[in-house]
């Protein structure tokens, strides 16, 4: 009996000793996770105050580059030449609106003021028919300032497609965003247009034609951002489905902005024809994709637009490369 008893304690020992030593790898346990958790937020806390003091300090210089360019600009008769307008105005201008208000995807009246006089600027240097003038000369005679520029006029049409994802027509909206967004328009459409371009002669023509189709294929490709901005624009358009409504021909501001937008959206189908098979010259499948992504499914497309532009998106040249993409697309997925 005593032996019964002595094996009864010696098993209850050995059980409070296998307890315990659970207990101690379950405690060492979460005292390392304790530990790799507070090292990982450490870390996180870390990073976030770099980025915060990065983004802080840039916009603290871009605010510092937006007041110089205010005084700058207050007597534009300084920019006499393309090359004082592509390194006085557009360098510090992309600079501080990037970081001030693309980032940001937030349009603010000061802000809003610059864009105006510098898109004023731009259109009065373009339509200048002096070469030294022109900003356009530097991507057509000038081999050295041609990357720089083309650089500058990409990000122009991208800032000028937000600033139409931005724009409401509606009474709601602003009347000031809305004519940012009409002088932003009349930018694209001259920039991708060489019959706007007053500089072109027999000696560049050649230079000019592919400094136009490189801007119209950017324009069609995703980086731009341009469809994505069409749709959320004809979205907020009113639908009307009275016919008598949608045969005036109106003249305000919102037909000028949806004339363009259309203009612009259809002009990367006139590169070339489309080819699914030789796509690397020009981007114009791309295009296709997004214009069946982005504007074909829009409801009420139709009674959304005024009449008078419907032709124009509903053309064989435009609607024949999208369709034929949807085939493409379809026999690869069989």
């Amino acid at each position: 009996m005593e032996e019964l008893r002595k094996h009864q304690v010696s098993l209850r020992g050995a059980s409070a000793r296998e307890i315990s030593r659970d207990a101690l790898l379950e405690k060492v346990s979460l005292e390392r996770e304790h530990r790799n958790y507070a090292r990982k937020a450490a870390s996180a806390s870390i990073y976030i105050q770099k980025v915060w003091r990065s983004y802080n300090e840039t916009r603290k210089v871009a605010i510092k580059f937006q007041d110089e360019w205010e005084s700058l600009v207050k007597n534009p008769a300084e920019f006499m030449t393309g090359e004082l307008v592509s390194s006085s105005v557009l360098r510090p201008f992309i600079f501080f609106i990037t970081c001030l208000s693309i980032r940001p995807q937030k349009i603010l009246a000061r802000e809003l003021k610059c864009m105006q006089t510098c898109f004023g600027i731009l259109l009065e240097s373009i339509n200048s028919t002096d070469s030294k003038k022109n900003i356009c000369s530097l991507i057509v005679d000038m081999a050295e300032q041609r990357r720089t520029s083309m650089y500058q006029m990409q990000k122009l049409i991208s800032l000028c497609s937000f600033i139409l994802s931005e724009c409401d027509t509606s009474p709601a909206g602003s009347q000031d965003i809305v004519v940012l967004t009409s002088l932003a328009l009349r930018l694209v459409v001259v920039l991708t247009d060489l019959k706007s371009w007053k500089i072109v002669n027999d000696e560049n023509i050649k230079e000019a034609d592919a400094a136009v189709k490189n801007l119209v294929s950017f324009m069609g490709s995703c980086r731009s951002g341009l469809y994505a901005s069409l749709r959320r624009y004809i979205s907020r358009l009113d639908v009307c489905f009275s016919p008598k409504g949608k045969s005036i021909v109106q003249t305000d501001d919102k037909f000028l902005i949806s004339a363009s937008a259309v203009t612009i959206a259809i002009r990367p189908f006139s590169l070339t024809t489309f080819n699914m098979v030789d796509c690397s010259k020009f981007e114009v499948h791309s295009a296709a994709e997004q214009y069946c992504l982005y504007l074909l499914t829009i409801p009420w497309l139709t009674q959304r637009l005024p009449a008078v532009l419907l032709p124009a998106l509903k053309h064989k040249s435009t609607l024949s490369p999208c369709l034929q993409l949807l085939l493409v697309m379809t026999d690869f997925k069989r």
